[in-house]
C-alpha cells in the first residue's frame, strides 16, 4: 500500500503475528494483587479519589506527549491531586492547556464507562473517543513545501489527506493511505474481537490496541491521544487504572514504539508493563491518605487560633522579627567595636524560655531571635540577648504585638504600623528600642570583663 507521497505502508499485523509468545505476568500479578490487597483496606471515596488522580496524571501529560503543551512533575501532581493552587496552576499555562486538559478527561471517563460496562470497541466507538479527545480543537498544522499551513480539524471522521511524517534524514514513516483507512481500521477492530486477543494478558491487549491503531493513523490529527485512552480499555477493565505515560518519558516510549515498527513488539509491552506498575505504586500510595487532612486543618486552625492569632497577625510578627533584626544588625555595624568582639543578630529556630509580659505568648520557634556579643582572647566574655515577638492575647485593647527581652517591658506595635507597610513612626520606635537594648547588652558584656580581672 502505497500513500500519495510514495510511503510504503505495511498492513497492520494481526494480534498473533505481532505477539506470538507467551507473556510473563509474575510482576504484573504481584502488583495487581498488592493493588486489590491496598484497596480491601480503602474507604471508596478515597479509592476513587487514587484511581482519578491517575487518571488526571494520564489526562493532563497526554497533550504534552504530543507537544501541544509542556509540562513538569510538579504541575502534573497539582493537577492531577487538585491540590489547593491547581486551577490557579492550571490558569497560568493558557486557556488551551484547560481545554485539552477537560477534553481528554472527558475521553477517559468515557473510556472508563466502556470498561465498566463491557462495551465492544468498534470504529463508531473509536470515532466517538477522537471527537472528544479533539473536542476543543479546531484546527491542525500541515506541513507542506510552501510551510505550515492550518486546517480545519473533522472531528471523528477518518483522515482526507495524507498524514505521514517526513522523519529526520528524509525518511517518510508511513501511515495508512487515505484510501486504506477504512479498510485497517475494520481490520483493527475485527482483531480487538478475536478469540486469541480477547484470551491475552491485558498489558498486551493494550500495547497491540495501541500499535495498531497508531499504525494506521487514522484521524487528521490526535491519534496519539486516542491511542493512550483506547489502551486504557484494557488496563481499565485489569487491574482498574488507565495508562498513565508520563511526557518526560516520551523518549524511551517513542524507541518502544519504534522497536515494534523493526518487527521487535517486545520493548513496547515491556514499556507498557512498566507503567502499569508504576500507576499501581502510585495508587497504592495515595490509599495511605485517609481523605480526611482539610478537615483535620480545619480543626487545628481553630484549635490553635485563639493561642496563635491569625495567620495574618502570625506573619507579621515574623516580619517584625527579621525588622528586629535587620535593626539590630545596622546599628552593630556603626559601632566600630574592637576587631577581638565579635557581634550578630540572627532569627533562630530553637525553642527555650521565652520572655514576654503577661497578656502576650510567642509564636514558637518563630518569634524568636538573639543578640550575641563575645570575646575569646585577650579578654573572654560572653552576653547572649534572647528577644521574642509576642502575640497579644488579651482582648484589653492593647496593642497586638510586643518585642520584649524580659517580662517586664517591650516595645508595643499595632498591626496598623505593620500593614500594608512599615510606618515611619515604627522604625523610629524600633530604631530607639533597639538602642536601647544594644546599651543594656554592651553594658552587661564590659561588666563580665571587668569581674574577670
Amino acid at each position: 500500500m502505497t500513500d500519495q507521497n510514495g510511503a510504503v505502508y505495511r498492513p497492520i499485523p494481526t494480534y498473533s503475528e505481532w505477539y506470538p509468545g507467551e507473556f510473563r505476568s509474575e510482576a504484573f500479578d504481584r502488583y495487581r494483587d498488592l493493588l486489590q490487597h491496598a484497596k480491601d483496606g480503602a474507604s471508596a471515596s478515597t479509592l476513587e479519589s487514587a484511581v482519578l488522580a491517575a487518571t488526571r496524571s494520564a489526562a493532563i501529560d497526554t497533550g504534552a506527549i504530543e507537544g501541544l503543551y509542556s509540562v513538569d512533575r510538579g504541575f502534573t501532581r497539582t493537577i492531577a491531586t487538585q491540590s489547593a493552587s491547581w486551577e490557579v496552576a492550571m490558569a497560568s499555562r493558557g486557556d488551551h492547556v484547560r481545554r485539552a486538559f477537560e477534553d481528554a478527561l472527558n475521553a477517559y471517563e468515557f473510556v472508563l464507562d466502556a470498561a465498566t460496562q463491557s462495551v465492544i470497541v468498534t470504529e463508531v466507538f473509536i470515532r466517538e473517543l477522537h471527537a472528544l479527545v479533539c473536542a476543543s480543537q479546531d484546527t491542525y498544522t500541515v506541513y507542506t513545501a510552501v510551510g505550515p499551513q492550518k486546517h480545519d480539524l473533522p472531528k471523528g471522521k477518518y483522515k482526507t489527506m495524507p498524514n505521514s511524517p517526513t522523519l529526520e534524514g528524509g525518511h517518510v514513516h508511513a501511515y495508512a493511505p487515505v484510501a486504506d483507512t477504512a479498510p485497517e481500521m475494520q481490520r483493527l477492530v475485527d482483531e480487538l474481537r478475536s478469540e486469541k486477543f480477547i484470551a491475552a494478558h491485558p498489558i498486551v491487549q493494550a500495547a497491540y490496541a495501541h500499535y495498531a491503531y497508531v499504525c494506521i493513523h487514522p484521524f487528521a490529527d490526535g491519534n496519539g491521544r486516542v491511542a493512550r485512552a483506547l489502551a486504557s480499555i484494557y488496563l481499565y477493565r485489569n487491574p482498574g487504572i488507565p495508562l498513565v505515560i508520563f511526557a518526560d518519558q516520551r523518549n524511551p516510549y517513542f524507541d518502544a514504539l519504534e522497536a515494534a515498527d523493526r518487527g521487535n513488539s517486545k520493548p513496547f509491552v515491556s514499556f507498557i508493563g512498566e507503567r502499569v506498575v508504576d500507576t499501581i505504586g502510585l495508587i497504592r500510595s495515595s490509599l495511605h491518605y485517609s481523605g480526611e487532612t482539610q478537615t483535620i486543618m480545619d480543626d487545628l486552625r481553630e484549635l490553635f487560633a485563639s493561642s496563635s492569632g491569625s495567620e495574618e497577625i502570625r506573619a507579621a510578627a515574623v516580619r517584625l522579627r527579621d525588622m528586629t533584626v535587620n535593626e539590630l544588625t545596622s546599628q552593630l555595624a556603626t559601632l566600630d567595636l574592637p576587631r577581638a568582639i565579635e557581634s550578630s543578630a540572627y532569627a533562630s529556630l530553637l525553642t527555650g524560655p521565652h520572655h514576654v509580659p503577661t497578656g502576650y505568648e510567642v509564636i514558637g520557634k518563630d518569634g524568636a531571635l538573639y543578640l550575641r556579643i563575645a570575646s575569646t582572647w585577650p579578654k573572654a566574655a560572653r552576653v547572649l540577648v534572647k528577644i521574642n515577638i509576642g502575640i497579644s492575647t488579651a482582648d484589653d485593647g492593647r496593642a497586638e504585638l510586643i518585642v520584649a527581652s524580659s517580662a517586664n517591658d517591650g516595645l508595643d506595635v499595632w498591626m496598623r504600623e505593620l500593614t500594608p507597610q512599615a510606618t515611619e513612626v515604627l522604625m523610629r520606635k524600633l530604631t530607639n528600642w533597639v538602642e536601647g537594648e544594644l546599651s543594656r547588652a554592651l553594658g552587661q558584656f564590659h561588666q563580665k570583663l571587668q569581674d574577670s580581672k
